[in-house]
């Protein structure tokens, strides 16, 4: 089975390198067009309905997110981000389990993320993910939502919900509003790259708390942190001075 699929970037070079790239390791992927442009890219892919859009950050005028926005929550592709672009563009993506590329291209990374695609890519239906990182490039801080794979869907949880995060090996517990609790095959460590950029803080090797839902610093006990859901969790020694400066900021 072909995959169709478009190329979107403003650089010739870099279209040129992923296409060929395809062409070689990834044989299955059919580049049916290219566009320099969000603006050019929009009748394309409404022509061409691909499976799959090879997608950059940073274009000009109109970004890869606005291309998205442009498509009204419409998008019934498979998306991969090639870029070069900074930390909260990578961030927004991996928030919503959508993959990326950083240029230069590594090779496996590319065949990776192409089987992962063609894995997801089936009757033609909206992709939730495209439409949740959509809606959370405009939404506040504490509205956004994180994708939380569980083990029969994907669970799109908003970041001010969740209370605070523990570690259990490779898994992480998510303890939200309303006595909520997930069980995640994802290690804490993750997690805390994805959410340290709102307001979360890092207790303890195995704690990770919403800076939001703290009720108490307790000095008593070895002092630990009281969040608003009655949990108590503990401040490891290393940790102790940096979440003290944040407290008392």
């Amino acid at each position: 089975m072909k995959i169709k699929s478009i190329i979107v970037d403003d650089e010739s070079k870099s279209r040129s390198n992923l296409k060929q790239l395809l062409a070689e390791y990834c044989p299955t992927v059919e580049v049916i067009a290219e566009a320099d442009s969000a603006a050019k890219a929009l009748p394309l892919i409404a022509e061409h309905r691909p499976d799959l859009l090879f997608l950059d950050i940073e274009m000009g005028e109109l970004s890869g997110f606005d291309l998205l926005k442009l498509l009204n929550g419409k998008q019934s592709f498979e998306l991969i981000f090639v870029t070069a672009f900074d930390k909260y563009g990578i961030q927004a993506v991996k928030a919503c389990a959508i993959d990326y590329l950083l240029k230069p291209i590594n090779i496996l990374e590319l065949s990776n993320a192409v089987n992962k695609a063609i894995q997801q890519i089936g009757p033609k239906k909206e992709n939730e993910r495209l439409k949740e990182l959509v809606a959370n490039i405009d939404r506040k801080d504490e509205e956004q939502k994180i994708a939380v794979p569980l083990t029969d869907k994907i669970e799109f949880i908003a970041i001010g919900k969740i209370i605070r995060l523990e570690a259990e090996g490779n898994y992480t517990h998510f303890y939200l509003e309303g006595e909520k609790h997930h069980l995640v095959c994802k290690t804490l460590k993750e997690y805390q790259e994805l959410l340290e950029s709102h307001q979360f803080i890092r207790t303890h090797q195995s704690h990770l708390i919403n800076f939001r839902k703290i009720s108490a610093y307790v000095k008593t006990e070895g002092g630990y942190i009281a969040m608003e859901d009655g949990s108590q969790v503990p401040i490891s020694r290393q940790k102790r001075e940096e979440v003290l400066a944040r407290i008392l900021r």
